[in-house]
């Protein structure tokens, strides 16, 4: 347990802040790390009242701040990172306002500092906290129903690309020899038969044997496909549990994995003051540079959760190229893919797709294959919620 604090600086803010209560506020920066925090406080006049190092822990945290600042703490800043959500939650469960803001901005206005060091960082984190908050992007902070649905799609993503990634190995390897492992193919027992015959064909010409080096990589990716099939169930009933998720499946092109994803990236969709937002805070959108007379339009930021925003374009490029079903969407994706190419135009449709599910989960409604249907749907569903 932190011990009472005796430094001059303290004794005098409290002083003040007995004083004049309606006017004693502090605010506090964190930098986290994985086994240490450092603190820092500051005043309204941008003063330190104190600094210490103190275990990464919420409860240690909320103690030091209850036992020798009481209800005088304002806002508690810290960095995106990953004991972030946690330590947000927490402290925010103890009743402290706290504001978690984007490590990269951060970063960029703490590298001004000559030393990087974890008192200057919590110093600055707390200076930001006091007066730069409205420059920089305060982060949303999910709900532990978002991180497991997150942590159930980032573990069959990596399932799934440690299995190509050592079925690639087992075609190099082979390759060497001559062999050639055909592809196309999902399934990891036809995988495993043609690197069977390819490996037999091997020892017939050349006297080797791989087979007692490569079936055990053959199982582990029937393990890691077992796996990530175990997983594909889960999050189906998961799917199928929610409602805003089912509304999402009714898009053509858009399945279990895409849902999810976009449901547990966005989780709140009325904290985007337009629907159009949603393209910007998944990074489809283009950079924009400007200086003079210059104005360059780049290629897509890239910004917010890749995994996400990989998922949104794989369905745009199923809704072009393997749905049957027409709808207004794909119609416009298509022309726009005579224009720009398949590539570009997969990406815009992804933007599109995104702007589209958000306002569906915000209206309440359905998709509509056909854009003109839209404005009659929505008005129907409105009559429905006000009886």
């Amino acid at each position: 347990m932190p011990k009472k604090i005796t430094a001059v600086g303290y004794s005098a803010a409290m002083a003040r802040a007995e004083a004049e209560p309606a006017r004693a506020r502090f605010w506090v920066g964190l930098d986290v790390g994985l086994r240490n925090t450092a603190v820092c406080v500051v005043d309204a006049d941008g003063a330190v009242v104190h600094q210490m190092s103190m275990k990464s822990d919420a409860t240690e945290i909320g103690r030091y701040l209850r036992k020798n600042f009481k209800s005088h703490v304002s806002m508690i800043g810290m960095e995106t990172g990953s004991l972030s959500p946690h330590l947000a939650a927490q402290l925010r469960r103890q009743g402290f306002p706290v504001a978690v803001l984007d490590a990269l901005q951060v970063h960029r206005v703490l590298s001004i500092k000559r030393n990087k060091t974890d008192t200057n960082d919590a110093r600055g984190i707390a200076e930001i906290t006091r007066s730069g908050r409205e420059y920089l992007t305060e982060v949303y902070v999910k709900s532990s129903l978002s991180f497991e649905i997150r942590a159930y799609l980032i573990m069959r993503d990596r399932l799934v690309k440690q299995r190509r990634e050592t079925e690639a190995m087992i075609r190099g390897l082979v390759r060497v020899y001559g062999g050639r492992i055909e592809g196309g193919t999902e399934s990891p027992a036809t995988y495993r038969s043609r690197a069977i015959d390819q490996m037999c064909l091997i020892a017939d010409r050349e006297n080797i044997d791989l087979r007692p080096r490569v079936l055990p990589l053959l199982d582990l990716c029937q393990s890691f496909y077992d796996e990530a099939q175990r997983i594909e169930r889960e999050l189906d009933l998961l799917a199928a549990a929610n409602p805003v998720c089912r509304r999402f499946m009714e898009i053509p092109g858009v399945g279990t994995i895409t849902a999810l994803s976009f449901f547990s990236a966005i989780e709140d969709p009325h904290r985007f003051r337009h629907v159009e937002d949603v393209a910007a805070y998944l990074g489809l959108t283009p950079r924009v540079y400007q200086s003079g007379d210059s104005l360059t339009h780049g290629s897509v930021s890239k910004m917010g959760n890749q995994m996400t925003r990989t998922h949104l374009v794989s369905a745009a490029t199923v809704m072009l190229s393997n749905t049957k079903s027409f709808s207004t969407l794909k119609d416009w994706g298509l022309r726009l893919s005579k224009r720009v190419g398949f590539n570009k135009a997969k990406v815009a449709l992804a933007r599109k797709l995104a702007i589209v599910m958000l306002s569906l989960w915000r209206d309440g409604t359905h998709f509509m294959a056909k854009a003109a249907n839209v404005e009659a749907h929505r008005e129907l569903m409105r009559r429905q919620a006000a009886v």
